[in-house]
């Protein structure tokens, strides 16, 4: 679907869906990731959310796969896409701890943003991530996203509040390069 030289984005299938359920229970992902509750727990409850999803016009999250290995290595989503204001939420998720910092996720958060902006006609993507998470703020402002705001005590975890950093990239932003520095 979407080719880079270190990863693809396809759409997510049957067969992915035990790994990405591991991941959303492993602690390092958790961390670094707010998924809101409940988390499924069952490869079924999984497939009812794959059947929702390919419906849902308003949403596309796709695999990201390692070309060297084919394996699925991380998911990316823009969802809910808001059409008439051309807008939309990122996320993204390296599930794989033992390949971060090979800028897998770098490539894909920019295959992803190609496809916003050139493939969907999207004006603007907006992400929004915890304050405790560094890796996925360096990530946002290298691929093109400037910080725009806090939420302050916008997340309960972990037994305490968490304030959520809202960051966004335009159409401008993307035609004028930005973001597109080396990974």
């Amino acid at each position: 679907m979407f080719v880079g030289e270190k990863v693809r984005l396809d759409p997510i299938q049957r067969a992915h869906l035990p790994k990405i359920i591991a991941w959303m229970y492993k602690e390092e992902v958790i961390a670094r990731a707010f998924f809101g509750d409940p988390l499924p727990k069952s490869l079924e409850e999984m497939e009812a959310w794959l059947q929702q999803l390919r419906a849902n016009p308003n949403a596309r999250v796709l695999a990201v796969i390692h070309r060297e290995t084919e394996e699925i290595v991380g998911e990316v989503a823009l969802q809910p896409i808001d059409w008439r204001n051309r807008s939309a939420f990122f996320a993204i998720i390296l599930g794989e701890e033992s390949r971060r910092g090979e800028g897998l996720g770098t490539e894909a958060s920019r295959l992803v943003l190609r496809y916003a902006f050139e493939g969907l006609n999207l004006n603007r993507v907006e992400a929004n991530v915890l304050s405790s998470n560094e890796a996925s703020t360096r990530l946002l402002k290298r691929v093109g996203f400037t910080w725009e705001g806090r939420r302050r005590d916008a997340v309960w975890r972990f037994g305490r509040w968490e304030d959520m950093e809202i960051y966004g990239i335009t159409a401008r932003d993307w035609q004028e390069g930005k973001g597109m520095g080396e990974a």
